[in-house]
């Protein structure tokens, strides 16, 4: 683009300065002739004198301006100049007429040529036709043309040399936080460093405060996989060691078939828990915003279906509809779990209420069960831990959902509801 630039413009300084070179020299030529008119002295029978000097040059011979009269073929006038000097003369240019050419001499010297038409008339009222010609030579306004040229070049190709260092030097440094992100890149992606630690330009804050929230979500993710092979591991000896030793001590057919049937079940569970630990994505700003006014209706439109039987009234307030940036899995996940545990432990009534604080969404699910003793409450959410059989997967269900509020870094509580029952209090950042 720079050189584009510099090229058009010495293209166009260029052009400018010989237009005005050629423009110049034609008016000087042009004032020539009309000192020449003005001096010059027309005698009765044609004969044309000129007493007065009229420009240095024109005495000098092969000065390289000239000047002549003519009438027809025949020269009636010539200044000094052109002493031994043929000039090869344009055709007249008609009467009161002028024009512009170049004409060149017998050593190939390359004139520019103003001819124009004249007409006295003497006392007598005859009239004399004649052409007066003022040639100059070209080579002095050439030789300016040339050296107004390598100043040129020598001007801009300085000035750009100039610019390229400059504009290097600029880019190298204005790059330069951006070599500092590879280096840093380079330093995690070798395991020198967690995340992107340098002071950098505001420009780059957003570039590096989206890296850094990608790679903690990524090392989180890590850390969860590994956690949940590790609990896994450990949750499955106890089931294996049972049915180890029901072979091992219990003869009975159907009661043996019915313990190795209750520890399966509990090994599928516990694979079903910790693979759903292990695949919740987590808090990150970089996820797409979801709507939770729209999964909860989904959701409560499917629960309705399910529990019919039980009449349940509902009521279920939002201010407007909220998004989060969230995994839309892990949100049908965390609000399937507790509206279904609601459901389920209710008597007539569940209640629903989503309301938006500054940068924190809380989401508030009352029924009007038996609810949760206090001194049980923590124990649950943490741990999932049964505190009845009234039903199925309670336990497991709240600890799924105790992990998925974890790893978005939101907070879960449970209180005495105004209904009767449990209150599960949800507090998620946006």
């Amino acid at each position: 683009m720079l050189t584009a630039f510099l090229g058009l413009s010495a293209f166009s300084l260029n052009n400018a300065f010989q237009a005005s070179a050629d423009s110049a020299q034609r008016k000087q030529l042009t004032n020539i002739k009309h000192s020449l008119l003005r001096d010059l002295e027309f005698g009765e029978a044609g004969l044309i004198t000129l007493d007065k000097e009229i420009h240095p040059r024109f005495n000098i011979p092969n000065s390289g301006l000239y000047a002549q009269v003519t009438s027809g073929r025949e020269i009636v006038w010539q200044s000094q100049s052109l002493l031994g000097i043929f000039l090869a003369l344009p055709a007249h240019p008609g009467e009161s007429n002028e024009t512009f050419s170049t004409i060149q001499l017998n050593d190939e010297t390359t004139l520019l040529n103003l001819a124009s038409g004249i007409i006295w008339e003497n006392e007598q009222g005859k009239e004399f036709s004649y052409t007066l010609n003022i040639s100059e030579d070209l080579d002095t306004i050439m030789q300016q043309k040339a050296n107004f040229q390598l100043s040129l070049w020598y001007l801009l190709g300085g000035t750009g040399v100039m610019l390229f260092i400059a504009q290097a030097f600029i880019l190298r440094w204005g790059l330069r936080p951006l070599h500092d992100v590879a280096i840093d890149l380079h330093a995690i992606e070798s395991g020198e460093h967690q995340r992107l630690s340098k002071d950098y330009p505001k420009e780059l804050n957003q570039l590096t405060q989206n890296i850094n929230t990608l790679l903690d979500h990524e090392h989180s993710r890590r850390e969860r996989y590994k956690n949940s092979l590790a609990d896994l591991a450990h949750s499955l000896k106890t089931p294996l060691a049972v049915m180890r030793g029901e072979f091992e001590t219990n003869h009975n057919t159907e009661t043996l078939r019915n313990k190795a049937h209750e520890q399966l079940d509990r090994v599928s569970a516990l694979v079903d828990y910790q693979l759903q630990r292990a695949a919740t994505e987590g808090q990150s700003s970089l996820q797409a915003p979801v709507s939770l006014g729209e999964i909860i209706n989904k959701i409560l439109g499917s629960l309705d279906k399910v529990y019919q039987s039980k009449n349940i009234h509902r009521q279920y307030e939002i201010e407007h509809d909220v998004f989060i940036h969230a995994d839309e899995g892990d949100m049908y996940e965390l609000l399937g779990n507790l509206l279904e545990n609601a459901y389920k432990y209710c008597n007539k009534q569940v209640s629903i209420f989503v309301s938006q604080h500054g940068a924190n969404i809380k989401i508030h699910i009352d029924d009007d069960g038996n609810g949760i003793p206090e001194h049980a409450q923590q124990d649950i959410i943490k741990r999932g831990k049964r505190i009845d059989t009234q039903a199925e997967g309670q336990g497991l269900g709240l600890a799924i959902a105790s992990d998925i509020v974890e790893a978005y870094q939101g907070t879960i509580s449970i209180k005495q509801s105004h209904l009767g029952g449990a209150k599960f209090i949800l507090q998620l950042p946006k």
